[in-house]
This record gives C-alpha cells, structure tokens and sequence, in this order.
C-alpha cells in the first residue's frame, strides 16, 4: 500500500492548502503560531479539521540536558512534552515526533519518559522517535528501552551518519530489526557531509532502492522535509512516480 505523502510546515503565516497540496501536515511546535494561545490554536484547528497531522516536538534530544550540566530541566522537558500532548489533542494532532539523547538511560529518566508516553496513549497520541546524526546502536538502543514507542526514519540524518562513521551496521540487518516499529519517513537528501535537506534527487543517498527496501511494510507517511517549495513540490512529483511505476 502506497504511504502518504506529507510535508513539513515551517511557517504557518505563509501556509495554503492551495500551495502544497498534500496528504498530511507535520507541524512545528517551535514556531511562534503554535505556542499555548487558545485563541490562535482554536483558529489552527479550524483551518486544519479534518487533515491528518502529526507535530515534531520542540525539544532537542530529550534528557541530555545531565550531561550538559543542567539536569534539573528535565522536569521541564516533561512538562513541555505534556503541554505538547494536549495542544496536538485540542488540534487533532494524532503524532508526536521527538528526539532523544545518545548516552543511556538512568532509571528515572525510564520511568519518567514511560509516564510521557502512558499520557500520550491516554489523550490518543503516538510517541514516535527519529533519529538524529547518530550510530545504529544509539537508535535501536531507544526502541528497545521504550517498546511502545514507534520509529520515523529521517533518511537525511542517516545518509549523514552512514559517510561520518557513526551508522556502522549494513542497512538490511538494520532495516529488519526497526521493521515493526517503523511508520513513517523523513525525507530529504544530501552529500553525506551535512543535513543540507534537498529534494530527494539532490543527494548520494539512493532513495529509489531505499523505499524499495520498504515494500510490504508497515510504513503509513513519508514527510518532506525539503526547506526550499520548490524542493518540496519537486519530490512529492518523484515519489508519487515512484509510487505509481510500482502499481
């Protein structure tokens, strides 16, 4: 079954539906449009009722504000994740996407995040995970630790990784052992040397035999997350080809 084809908003007060016509909508909840105004979010939900949305967490790699000195801010970073679990359910957001940190997990941090995604399962709310610029071991280390957790799979981050070093394990090995878990797609390309997030053609990451890894999967979107319009519309065209010589 073909995924849907979605787009990342980066800037509400330039969005129309006319201008980037897509199956779904990831939100950014670092923009100032979304921040807790209930008059400005009750206008957000009724300019997108009906579509289906997902939202990427302002928080960046949640939990490594101990190693950075700071390990009191993670009470608000839990604070700030439920503040995001409430506002998706008052815009009928059914996704949150976040990063986490790259060293292990203490037992508070375990049980504090398990009470996170408990919230969210309440309220309606997937918790997904994406991977930054990071190793194999890093990414598969999250999912086994919170196993209800799912898996977005930024293909920009991981073309990045892979030519760094840091991505060691052969892409199939990998692809196997997150194939449960993963539902959606971040998409965009790049060099290898930095996430420049280009259109899907503009890069060395051979996307066509990557989502061709994919088929039979339970993959449910793919977000562009291309900066420039032109970018985005340009591979929306490319995947929806792909999409159709499958057929």
């Amino acid at each position: 079954m073909k995924p849907k084809i979605c787009c990342s908003i980066g800037n509400l007060k330039e969005f129309t539906f006319k201008e980037y016509p897509f199956d779904g909508y990831e939100l950014k909840s670092n923009v100032d449009e979304l921040k807790p105004n209930i008059i400005i979010l009750l206008k957000i939900r009724e300019n997108f009722y009906g579509k289906d949305l997902s939202l990427h967490s302002q928080l960046s790699r949640i939990f490594s504000c101990a190693e950075r000195g700071f390990p009191e801010f993670a009470e608000a970073e839990m604070n700030i994740l439920k503040s995001e679990i409430i506002i998706s359910k008052l815009l009928g957001i059914k996704q949150i996407i976040f990063h986490m940190k790259e060293t292990p997990f203490t037992n508070k941090e375990i049980r504090e995040f398990n009470k996170i995604i408990d919230f969210a399962e309440n309220n309606e709310i997937e918790m997904i995970y994406e991977n930054h610029v990071c190793s194999d071991n890093i990414i598969l280390n999250v999912l086994k630790t919170f196993s209800k957790v799912k898996f977005c799979l930024d293909i920009g981050h991981l073309n990045v990784a892979i030519h760094n070093g840091k991505f060691k394990m052969d892409l199939d090995k990998f692809l196997e052992k997150v194939k449960s878990k993963l539902i959606n797609l971040h998409v965009h390309n790049n060099h290898g040397e930095r996430d420049e997030h280009n259109s899907i053609e503009d890069g060395n990451f051979d996307w066509k035999k990557f989502l061709n890894k994919l088929q039979n999967s339970n993959l449910k979107k793919i977000v562009i997350e291309s900066r420039k319009k032109e970018d985005i519309l340009k591979t929306k065209e490319l995947l929806n080809n792909f999409y159709k010589n499958l057929e």
